[in-house]
């Protein structure tokens, strides 16, 4: 029997290299399984939905957020950092990138990619013998 196979593949790297060099934050992430498909959730604090990205080229899922700084005063002393937030995974065979949506919520993104027909579970009949 073959080993199973998973519907997300690890990810690629986190930090991109342009012509400038630019960071991104690495969005925690949950990833729930059911047998209809995968959830993915990401912490973005900060960001507004307007400034989400979510691309899907050939099989890779990427995921950009542009936190906007605050603007309310003369910082005096910082332990937060607000910044972009990058994210990307290889999509499994098993994923529809066809059937994918996503809701934002107090800063938590949710995106639902459902398991492509050929993968779900289903039942066999089994048929009278003659």
């Amino acid at each position: 029997m073959a080993a199973e196979q998973r519907p997300v593949k690890k990810e690629q790297a986190e930090v991109v290299r342009r012509e400038e060099q630019e960071r991104y934050f690495q969005p925690a992430t949950d990833i729930l399984e059911t047998t209809e498909g995968v959830t993915l959730r990401f912490d973005m604090p900060g960001v507004a939905k307007e400034n989400v990205d979510i691309t899907v080229d050939k099989d890779t899922l990427t995921i950009v957020g542009k936190a906007e700084p605050e603007e309310a005063g003369n910082l005096v002393y910082r332990e937060t950092y607000v910044g972009d937030y990058r994210r990307q995974f290889t999509l499994s065979t098993d994923m529809d990138p066809n059937n994918i949506a996503a809701t934002m919520s107090d800063g938590v993104l949710t995106v639902a990619i459902g398991k492509a027909e050929r993968s779900k579970p289903r039942k066999v009949q089994i048929a009278a013998a003659r």
